[in-house]
């Protein structure tokens, strides 16, 4: 056997491919794994004020990465950002978002949206920081 790096494109189609082979045999009612990529970014003119990422699956909304130019933060971007990937997640049959923060990144401004801690890690990346998992009912 041999363990290589691979393309993570590829690499993913071949794990989806084993994950669905092994769905269909264990419970032919749970619905096909399917992910839709959500990529939305705000400009004002030309500039770059900021983004969120994220995809579905399974009806869950993942938020990969959000954030914010420091000139516009305090200005409700990163919560009309959120909302908008909420809106489109909802369009797309989702009932449940989810996604990661750091203690010095932003896990009061989730709270904030309506999200709530369901789980933690201490001393991530180092000791004195947390990493928090949210979730919210969209």
């Amino acid at each position: 056997m041999n363990i290589v790096e691979l393309d993570a494109v590829h690499n993913q189609r071949e794990i989806t491919r084993l994950l669905e082979e092994h769905r269909h045999g264990a419970d032919s009612s749970i619905p096909a794994y399917e992910r839709t990529m959500l990529s939305l970014a705000a400009y004002e003119n030309d500039s770059f004020m900021g983004g969120v990422t994220g995809d579905v699956a399974w009806n869950i909304l993942n938020v990969h990465l959000l954030a914010v130019d420091p000139a516009c933060r305090g200005t409700g971007l990163g919560a009309a950002l959120l909302a908008e990937i909420e809106n489109r997640a909802r369009q797309l049959g989702c009932k449940v978002s989810e996604l990661t923060t750091m203690s010095w990144q932003a896990p009061h401004f989730y709270q904030k949206q309506g999200y709530e801690i369901f789980g933690e890690i201490k001393d991530c990346p180092n000791e004195g920081h947390t990493k928090y998992y949210l979730k919210k009912r969209l």
